[in-house]
């Protein structure tokens, strides 16, 4: 009895936003926004030259300001309250679709926030890599 309490109780928390294969479409074309309106690119394949996917654009390289994989900006350090790979974040970046609605926060968590989407899900569950 105490086993299904638990079980029960643990499944009622919500997980983080695992991205599945048939979920792509709400994220193909999204922009990746800050809260204070920076452009940081697009979820889109990485043959896309805004594409936060593309090596060869300034979304993807470690060097750009715009850049989520910039370990040393704001965006894609693991300390800032504005960063993807931040778990505690407060302002992560925001993903709004074509339409201009927020999908949700491009964010690597907390676990049990299921309005944040790991970039990296994004990537290989879409197969934009």
């Amino acid at each position: 009895m105490k086993r299904f309490f638990l079980l029960t109780v643990l499944m009622s928390f919500p997980i983080l936003a695992e991205v599945n294969s048939w979920e792509c479409g709400k994220f193909e074309g999204a922009t990746i926004i800050t809260h204070d309106g920076t452009f940081l690119g697009e979820l889109i394949p990485r043959w896309e030259s805004d594409s936060i996917f593309n090596d060869s654009s300034e979304h993807s390289t470690t060097w750009s300001s715009n850049s989520i994989f910039n370990s040393s900006n704001d965006y894609g350090n693991s300390y800032s309250s504005d960063s993807v790979f931040n778990e505690s974040a407060s302002t992560p970046p925001r993903i709004i679709s074509e339409e201009g609605k927020e999908i949700g926060k491009l964010s690597i968590g907390p676990s049990w926030d299921s309005t944040r989407y790991d970039p990296h899900d994004i990537k290989y569950n879409c197969d934009w890599d």
